[in-house]
């Protein structure tokens, strides 16, 4: 009897051994499908980890640069648009780099944007309302030119005239 319990010993080894093996098989072709999908530029067998893991560095940097200029491109439009409503000079305003680095604390998904934006327009034109407020202008040019009607050569009336004219008598 020690024979046949060994030798099914054996076969359940074998199973198991080749259960693994499939098994393997199976993981190997799922990582090779994740691989493929996030590098589908890449050679079978020349898949790195530490290539794809900066790539998607690199990746989230880049995303992360948008989303700032985005948010830098909402709020200046925001600034534009509210100065004139607050009697300030938006192109001086967004030139200034203390005001825009002020903008920089804001932020626009916030329900009181519009609230802090109009406080921060005011500060900046109480603080110096020389340069940043809107001078208003001035009423529109009407009326006539007082200069007279333009001056053209007189022609002779007749020929005595224009030989007189010629000999500046």
């Amino acid at each position: 009897m020690p024979d046949s319990a060994i030798e099914q010993q054996l076969v359940d080894a074998q199973q198991r051994a080749s259960a693994e093996a499939e098994r393997a098989t199976q993981l190997q072709a799922a990582l090779d499908a994740v691989n493929k999908a996030l590098n589908p530029d890449a050679k079978d067998g020349e898949q790195d980890p530490n290539a794809l893991a900066a790539a998607v560095a690199e990746r989230d940097r880049q995303l992360a640069d948008a989303a700032a200029q985005l948010r830098t491109a909402q709020v200046e439009l925001a600034a534009y648009k509210a100065a004139a409503e607050q009697g300030a000079r938006a192109d001086r305003l967004l030139n200034s780099r203390v005001f825009v680095d002020g903008l920089a604390a804001l932020d626009p998904a916030d329900a009181k944007f519009g609230e802090q934006l109009a406080a921060a327009i005011t500060a900046a034109v109480d603080g110096d309302p020389d340069l940043y407020r809107a001078v208003p202008a001035g009423p529109a040019r009407g009326g006539a030119e007082f200069t007279g009607a333009p001056a053209a050569p007189a022609r002779p009336a007749n020929l005595r005239d224009a030989i007189a004219a010629r000999l500046g008598a």
